[in-house]
């Protein structure tokens, strides 16, 4: 998704395999579906930005707090103050390039919301998934000392967890994401680690999410951790410098 809009962050992106806003008064709503109506993503701008899905009636990510945190204090996400917001219909075909398939059919609804302060959001929602990234059109380069990306299941359902473990030397980042999964209960993830992507949860109903990223070229990867909900997941990353085009 570099392509939709210049100097945008990471992709974060629930897919929904087989196939909520209740926090600020006073604060926005925002709805895109899927081309087929079967997925609802709301979006709620108040004093958090909140972002939640269903999937044929069903709720698979409760209210769930995004922002981005530059160095220096300022929060992207927080208090915003919508600008303006557009919905468009994308319908295209796309030519591979050493895939399974010689064209890819690229349908998705798009949700963009512009906020003071030269940032966005942009979702897309797809037959099969969901995704969103954070976008600026700041003139100059700036560091975002943290991202913050939740995911809230609605259930302590179980998640198939690819763990990193290799601490050689002290280094939390040594791994070759090799790791077996570990079929537990979300509430059950190891404290003393981190998980990497993708990692999938059993939503029930014959239902699974599976919560990836994507294009991330000068940004780093994310990893998961277990949030104060015990039955969800928040981003932990590194900082990055953010460089303007």
């Amino acid at each position: 998704m570099k392509q939709i809009i210049s100097k945008i962050s990471t992709i974060l992106m629930i897919c929904l395999l087989f196939p909520a806003f209740i926090y600020a008064q006073k604060a926005k709503v925002y709805e895109a579906k899927s081309p087929s109506g079967a997925i609802v993503v709301k979006i709620e701008a108040g004093a958090r930005l909140l972002w939640s899905v269903q999937y044929d009636g069903q709720e698979i990510i409760a209210p769930s707090a995004i922002s981005l945190q530059l160095e220096g204090g300022e929060v992207l996400g927080n208090n915003a103050k919508i600008s303006s917001s557009k919905t468009e219909k994308v319908d295209q075909v796309i030519t591979a390039i050493n895939y399974k398939k010689a064209k890819i059919v690229d349908q998705y609804n798009q949700l963009t919301i512009n906020c003071k302060g030269d940032y966005g959001i942009i979702f897309r929602v797809y037959n099969d998934g969901v995704a969103y990234r954070f976008f600026t059109k700041k003139k100059t380069d700036f560091i975002v000392k943290n991202e913050e990306a939740n995911f809230n299941f609605t259930n302590d359902y179980k998640a198939f967890i690819p763990y990193m473990w290799d601490y050689r030397g002290g280094v939390k980042f040594n791994h070759s994401f090799e790791a077996l999964y570990k079929e537990i209960n979300i509430s059950k993830f190891a404290t003393d680690s981190l998980a990497f992507l993708p990692l999938l949860v059993d939503v029930g109903n014959n239902k699974k999410a599976v919560i990836l990223e994507a294009d991330l070229e000068d940004y780093p990867g994310m990893y998961l951790n277990m949030n104060q909900t015990k039955k969800g997941f928040m981003a932990f990353m590194r900082n990055i410098l953010w460089k303007q085009s």
